[in-house]
């Protein structure tokens, strides 16, 4: 379809008309149409009916987003620090979960307080048992030195006091044959008890303390001799001797 304008002047396309409708129209081109149009008036109705379709399906099919603008300096740092949180984030989760296990693995493999008296009560009925070539000197060295106790070192070893537990026994005797039995198991999660105290279990007598993230137990007859002062010898010297100084 052809709209002639004046004489000296190219007739307007249906595509000027489409262009000026999509606003692409410009120059001398543009003021051409528009004086074709104020010579006929009802083409304006077209014009309009174009310009709302054009405006329906821009909405319907939105034109893509424009490229991003070229990064500063703080854009291009700020997934690079987004980055490095995230790793001392991981990093951190990890540490925390690895502390939590070594806590719960401490927590399984130390015994309580209960458990290891229970267990130096069986000790001290088997130690009373043994004969003396089946107590080793050579398994064990003694902790603590008794000899001003009247008790002398025979020997000791390892024993289990739980699913994951084991405690260090030393088995001591006196002049007249009595022997004692001392057991001894980390216990890094308990606080400090220097001072000993006593448990009574029938007619055996358990002497208990803690120090330096160990519990320990010394079990026997409630008349044995040099009981209860191996306990004082253990725990009220300045310096007693330590496991790999005694005898």
């Amino acid at each position: 379809m052809k709209f002639r304008g004046p004489l000296d002047e190219p007739p307007v396309s249906e595509a000027d008309i489409q262009a000026y409708s999509d606003g692409t129209l410009a120059g001398a081109r543009a003021a051409h149409v528009r004086r074709y149009l104020a010579g006929t008036p009802g083409e304006w109705h077209r014009i309009l009916f174009y310009r709302r379709l054009n405006a329906q399906i821009r909405d319907a099919y939105p034109a893509p987003a424009p490229a991003p603008a070229a990064q500063t300096p703080h854009t291009r740092t700020a997934p690079a620090r987004s980055r490095r949180a995230l790793r001392y984030a991981i990093a951190l989760a990890a540490a925390l979960a690895m502390a939590g296990a070594a806590l719960a693995w401490i927590g399984v493999t130390e015994p309580s307080q209960q458990v290891l008296n229970n267990a130096a009560v069986m000790a001290l009925m088997e130690a009373e048992n043994a004969q003396p070539q089946a107590l080793d000197a050579g398994a064990a060295r003694a902790p603590f030195d008794f000899g001003a106790a009247g008790l002398h070192f025979l020997g000791g070893g390892a024993v289990r006091v739980g699913p994951f537990a084991n405690a260090q026994r030393y088995v001591y005797e006196n002049d007249q044959g009595e022997r004692v039995v001392l057991l001894a198991t980390r216990a890094w999660l308990a606080g400090a008890a220097p001072q000993w105290s006593a448990h009574r279990a029938g007619p055996l007598r358990l002497l208990m303390w803690r120090e330096h993230g160990t519990r320990w137990v010394l079990a026997g007859n409630a008349q044995t001799r040099g009981l209860m002062r191996a306990a004082d010898l253990a725990t009220l010297t300045t310096q007693p001797a330590r496991e790999g100084e005694g005898s």
